[in-house]
């Protein structure tokens, strides 16, 4: 103790000194450092648990990209069949229409050559009987007499084909 005294060092303050240090680093580590490791450990979880959040809400994302770029190929894909159907039943229509068009000209063109027949049949029967008329006027004034019904049908024959053969050339 007597290097100690040489030295300057009082053992009493020494240990006082000691007894001191030991309370403040007690009071320190009790009221200190404790909530200072608590708190910065409380920070590391919260810190863990919002990187954890932040993988799971990315691998969420990236779930939910995929998915709705395979919605977006369905709808599209979706789109183009509707576009193709709506095309081809458009095609089907326009075809419809056409031979319904087709189907009622054609039918407007028989009608109208059954009345030009028709036409045609009239205008004959009158032209005979017409002609019979005239032929018939013409013998009784040329004869003096009325024609019997056979020499009425031949006379008329022939003029008909007469006729006929001037209006063709």
């Amino acid at each position: 103790m007597e290097i100690a005294k040489q030295f300057g060092i009082e053992p009493i303050l020494l240990l006082a000194q000691i007894i001191n240090f030991l309370v403040i680093l007690f009071v320190l580590k009790k009221f200190f450092y404790k909530p200072l490791v608590k708190m910065l450990a409380d920070r590391k979880a919260r810190i863990a648990e919002s990187l954890r959040n932040a993988d799971t809400i990315e691998g969420k994302l990236k779930a939910t990209e995929e998915k709705s770029a395979l919605v977006l190929d369905t709808a599209r894909k979706n789109a183009e069949d509707i576009l193709t159907d709506a095309k081809a039943e458009a095609q089907r229509i326009a075809d419809a229409a056409g031979q319904e068009a087709k189907t009622a000209t054609e039918q407007t063109l028989k009608k109208a050559m059954e009345q030009i027949q028709s036409e045609r049949e009239k205008m004959q029967k009158d032209l005979e009987q017409e002609t019979l008329d005239l032929v018939t006027a013409t013998v009784k004034k040329v004869l003096g007499r009325n024609l019997r019904d056979v020499e009425k049908k031949s006379l008329t024959a022939k003029s008909i084909a007469d006729i006929t053969r001037k209006m063709s050339s």
